[in-house]
């Protein structure tokens, strides 16, 4: 009996000993996850709205109005020049905001004034040819001249009146001039000449004045055994009279002078 009894708690001891040794390899209980942070915010939390614009570009409205988006992740805009109209998906307090500067900024542009170019084409030498006297208005370009270039004497060739707006394309033409002649009472001789205007628009200051700038002005003439040609871009004030540039025509010289005029 005492032997069984030994036998009964040598089991139960190898028992407690093989429960005790699972329960040690067992990993540790772990603790709840907590959620993971959202650091955008999500979909219902945004309205989508789509503004028409009646009178400004849509897309240079819609970059002044981006600044006031709420910068979260998900918050866009876009528009359209074909549907004139500009999206925006954005918090409901947000839209209301930009939707009332839309109102403010998509006005009616003031209207911008169309463009009188004047050219006179002078031959300038040292010697009267008998041409035409230049007109009136450019007497104090004429006293210029004749500070600063080698000639004293300057016959008009020929006055173009062009009418442009504002445009990015070119613009050509041509005409004829009167070339003087440089014997004493001989008449003048026809002499072709061809204008290219491109790039013209107009820049407006902080006051509010309009300025015409010109990418490239070219005015060229062809005699008998000779071209001459002046070539420059322009920036020209209303009213303001130009020497554009002068080339040389052997012992003579062209000047051509450039006056922009507004019309409101």
């Amino acid at each position: 009996m005492i032997k069984t009894m030994k036998h009964v708690s040598a089991a139960v001891a190898m028992t407690l000993i093989l429960v005790t040794a699972v329960f040690a390899q067992q990993p540790p209980a772990s603790s709840p996850t907590a959620a993971p942070q959202v650091n955008y915010v999500t979909e219902k939390n945004f309205k989508s709205k789509v503004f028409e614009v009646k009178y400004r570009d849509p897309g240079s409205l819609a970059n002044v109005v981006s600044r006031l988006l709420s910068g979260f992740k998900g918050a866009a805009i876009s528009s359209s020049s074909e549907f004139r109209t500009i999206t925006i998906r954005d918090f409901p307090e947000n839209l209301v905001t930009i939707e009332e500067a839309i109102k403010r900024l998509d006005t009616p542009a003031a209207p911008r004034p169309n463009i009188e170019l004047h050219m006179h084409a002078l031959i300038a030498s040292n010697v009267a040819g008998g041409g035409a006297a230049p007109p009136a208005e450019l007497k104090d370009v004429l006293e210029q001249l004749r500070g600063t270039l080698n000639y004293k004497n300057y016959e008009l060739a020929a006055t173009v009146v062009q009418r442009l707006t504002e445009t990015p394309r070119a613009l050509n033409g041509s005409g004829t001039a009167e070339l003087p002649s440089t014997n004493p009472g001989a008449p003048a001789s026809l002499m072709p000449y061809e204008y290219y205007i491109n790039g013209v628009s107009l820049v407006q200051d902080s006051a509010g004045s309009f300025s015409v700038q010109i990418g490239e002005f070219a005015f060229s003439t062809t005699g008998e055994k000779e071209r001459t040609r002046v070539q420059t871009a322009l920036n020209l004030r209303d009213g303001e009279k130009v020497v554009v540039g002068t080339s040389t025509m052997r012992n003579r010289a062209l000047v051509v002078v450039l006056t922009a005029k507004l019309l409101k």
